[in-house]
């Protein structure tokens, strides 16, 4: 059941993906339409703002700069777009001078420069240096042009003529005015994600702010009707159209220069196909998570199943193997009692079997204990030189007489030049101990185990070799013979007494010590054990 869940949102997670795969070309492409309508909204806001302040300093031309080119009177202060201020007089009546606004306040007659030549005052606007032009004529005297359908204004008031002609400063513009406008507009988040620039049409190679791009969006703004007095505008009657200084009526109120807008790093549409697929593969990443978290579910339910099953068996063996003793214990102690052992000979048999079974019972406890020690995850607490040679040496000893007791014959090997090895002396001689024990155990149908060290100088590590030609281990269960509480199909079958603990504790006390135990097996002919310490 577990596992047919886990496929199943195995299952719907790739569903999951193609279908985000399927729709994050379409979902960037909606999110561009709207990134582009929010900019073209923004570009609105921000040529309406531009025009509102060309209109402000059109409307104090005509009002302030006329009174005090009517009056004679000093005019103190110009709006900041203005960089350079002229007033160019009515042709019609007899004069055609022109004057500029000094550092004193006061207009001056100075000669009409280059680029006014060939400017007059029934213009609107000076494309190159960009300029405003303010006429002074009635509005009520107002007529419309026959052949154009444009309203003009051709018979001035009575003592009243010209217009003003304010070249806009570049500096104020790129320094204050556009920043300005752009932050109000776009938003700051906007200005530090996309690159601006104004440019004027004719004129792509000097852009009046920013730097040349490929951009994203251009807006027209800066519409030449904004210079008009508040509530007039140009009227066009007919189908020829209508021009003002070679420039149609349509195009003037459109605007003059262009607006560029430019994702910054990548076009746009690009920019946001490469958000989509960071969304989408992050996206992925949690679902690569998730599939994780489902397969290590799965090797970690059937893992603890399968220690679940180990110990199940452990517990049976255990309870087999000290049901064993104690029922020996029992009976002899029962006929020691009882008086069944008459003379000493009986009475020392009788003591030499509860010996071993009592020592039985001892090394089943012990293992226990030392693999709930050695698996506490607790470090190494003891940082010793050990002699390998009287390690194993002692331990080999200490189980010779009982080896040779049950028919086996014992070899040794020990090397001559062994260097020192750094750990703890008391769980490697339980490592050295389980291997000796074991193969006693497993070595009955051989009657030989060969216990050997030696230093490879090329792997710079000690190593304990056990052998013995017993039954041998089957292929297929090497790799779980390490694990706690396993044992060996054949060794079960031929009812060898053991926990399933000591192989396991042989490979912890390697691994305490930065080694490992390796196994070398032919079934029907033996297995050899080797412990690789390192130096």
């Amino acid at each position: 059941m577990p596992l047919a869940i886990c496929g199943s949102l195995v299952v719907l997670l790739g569903a999951i993906t193609a279908v985000q795969y399927q729709w994050s070309g379409r979902v960037a492409a909606a999110e561009v339409q709207r990134e582009k309508e929010h900019l073209d909204s923004a570009a609105s806001l921000f040529a309406s703002q531009f025009n509102e302040v060309v209109s402000q300093a059109a409307q104090f031309l005509r009002q302030n700069a006329w009174a005090a080119i009517e009056r004679g009177e000093k005019l103190a202060s110009t709006p900041e777009l203005v960089g350079e201020l002229y007033y160019l007089e009515d042709p019609a009546q007899g004069r055609e001078g022109v004057r500029r606004l000094s550092a004193t306040g006061f207009f001056t007659p100075v000669p009409r420069p280059d680029w006014l030549a060939n400017s007059r005052c029934d213009g609107l606007v000076i494309e190159w240096p960009p300029a405003i032009i303010a006429g002074i004529q009635d509005p009520a005297a107002a007529e419309r042009d026959r052949d154009t359908g444009t309203l003009v204004w051709r018979r001035p008031r009575p003592g009243q003529g010209g217009c003003f002609v304010a070249r806009i400063d570049r500096a104020y513009l790129t320094a204050t005015l556009f920043p300005q406008l752009l932050r109000q507009s776009f938003g700051e988040t906007a200005v530090r994600e996309y690159d601006f620039a104004v440019v004027i049409p004719d004129r792509p190679q000097d852009p009046l702010y920013g730097a040349p791009m490929s951009p994203d969006l251009r807006r027209r703004f800066f519409s030449a009707l904004s210079t008009l007095p508040p509530g007039h505008s140009l009227v066009v009657r007919g189908s020829a159209g209508a021009f003002l200084k070679g420039q149609p009526a349509a195009a003037l109120s459109r605007g003059i220069w262009d607006l560029e807008v430019a994702h910054k790093g990548a076009p746009l549409a690009r920019a946001f196909r490469q958000k989509s697929r960071r969304v989408l593969l992050f996206s992925l990443g949690l679902e690569l998570v998730l599939v994780a978290a489902i397969v290590f579910l799965v090797v970690g339910s059937r893992r603890m199943q399968r220690l679940a099953d180990q110990k199940m068996r452990f517990v049976a063996g255990i309870s087999h193997e000290l049901r064993t003793p104690v029922a020996s214990l029992a009976m002899l102690s029962r006929n020691l009692a009882d008086g069944l052992a008459p003379g000493p000979d009986r009475v020392k048999q009788y003591g030499e079997l509860i010996h071993q079974q009592t020592r039985r019972l001892n090394d089943m406890i012990e293992h226990t204990l030392q693999y709930a020690g050695v698996h506490s995850g607790l470090p190494l607490r003891v940082h010793e030189q050990i002699d390998m040679r009287s390690l194993v040496r002692e331990s080999v000893e200490e189980r010779r007489a009982d080896l040779e007791r049950s028919g086996i014959e014992v070899e040794m090997a020990i090397g001559e030049d062994l260097p020192a090895v750094s750990g703890d002396a008391k769980l490697l001689r339980t490592a050295v101990d389980n291997l000796i024990e074991n193969a006693g155990r497993h070595a009955a149908a051989g009657r030989w185990i060969r216990v050997a060290t030696v230093y490879s100088g090329a792997e710079k590590e000690v190593q304990v070799t056990v052998a013995d030609r017993g039954a041998g281990i089957d292929p297929a269960e090497e790799r779980e013979i390490f694990e706690p509480f396993s044992r060996g199909r054949a060794a079960m079958e031929a009812h060898v007494p053991g926990s399933g603990l000591g192989l396991s504790l042989v490979r912890s006390a390697a691994q305490a010590h930065h080694g490992a135990v390796t196994l070398v097996s032919e079934p029907g002919r033996g297995c050899t054990f080797t412990l690789h310490l390192p130096v």
